[in-house]
């Protein structure tokens, strides 16, 4: 689904990248029918091996290469929108959506089969805009951890540091040294 789609028609449509509690009021429950990016299919798709090809990134020239390997566990073939989403849990100069979706790629699979999914980041995505009214349309970048997580659904549990590491995300830390907060990109 394109949206985040309520449990009760009288809940307002809540974007998919803003914090949503299971209370809305007092007594209002605002639980979700269907979250952002989910979908049905006629087949089973499972993920594995998220891999990142570094941790650390020292300069907002660098950049990553995620992979995830997906597997057609059904029994017909069937198509997957593989989905790639950001987490800044902390963020300085504003406050950080729960998470972006950055990068997407449509897969198509026949039973039983695997496809090992690329996608490359960049310093465009983990920036963000300066914020602040007379500051300038600038991209910066704060140095702190980001979490990666594959599909909607996924939880990374970011403000739990004790929850059970979940296998489809992963963390990478940008440390540049450069400005309070981090880089301004050109």
């Amino acid at each position: 689904m394109p949206i985040t789609y309520p449990k009760d028609p009288a809940n307002i449509m809540i974007p998919y990248n803003h914090r949503v509690s299971t209370q809305c009021a007092d007594s209002d429950d605002c639980e979700m029918q269907w979250d952002f990016g989910t979908g049905l299919s006629y087949t089973d798709f499972t993920y594995s091996d998220l891999t990142l090809s570094k941790t650390n990134i020292t300069s907002s020239s660098d950049t990553i290469d995620v992979s995830i390997v997906v597997t057609n566990s059904g029994s017909m073939a069937g198509k997957e929108t593989v989905m790639l989403f950001l987490i800044q849990p902390y963020r300085s100069i504003s406050v950080p959506e729960v998470k972006q979706l950055k990068k997407f790629s449509k897969i198509s699979l026949e039973a039983g089969t695997s496809q090992t999914v690329n996608f490359t980041l960049t310093a465009d995505d983990w920036s963000v805009y300066q914020p602040q009214i007379g500051e300038g349309f600038k991209q910066v970048a704060e140095d702190t951890d980001y979490v990666i997580a594959i599909k909607p659904e996924t939880d990374c549990d970011v403000y739990n540091e004790t929850a059970a590491a979940n296998p489809l995300c992963a963390t990478f830390t940008l440390q540049t040294g450069d400005y309070p907060y981090g880089s301004f990109l050109a």
